[in-house]
């Protein structure tokens, strides 16, 4: 754990990414996800890793309400003609 300053480059504020990070695929060029939580933190995930993210939070919404996805599943949508 490292204590970084936030910059301004430009229009935008810049916090820098300790080098031994670059193992875990935080590497010069490549793209992350930045995602503010209610309470203010910042969550920072490598943008490979968001496709698993999403399988997993679909997995708990399909878990967590059954009945929603079961209507949606047995809905007949009315003629549009």
């Amino acid at each position: 754990m490292q204590i970084v300053k936030v910059r301004r480059v430009g229009n935008s504020n810049v916090v820098s990414i300790p080098k031994e990070l670059e193992a875990s695929g935080y590497t010069a060029g490549s793209s992350v996800l930045v995602e503010q939580l209610a309470d203010g933190e910042l969550r920072m995930l490598p943008t490979d890793r968001v496709r698993d993210r999403i399988r997993q939070t679909a997995r708990r919404v399909v878990a967590d309400h059954p009945e929603a996805l079961d209507i949606l599943a047995n809905h007949q949508p009315a003629d549009e003609f």
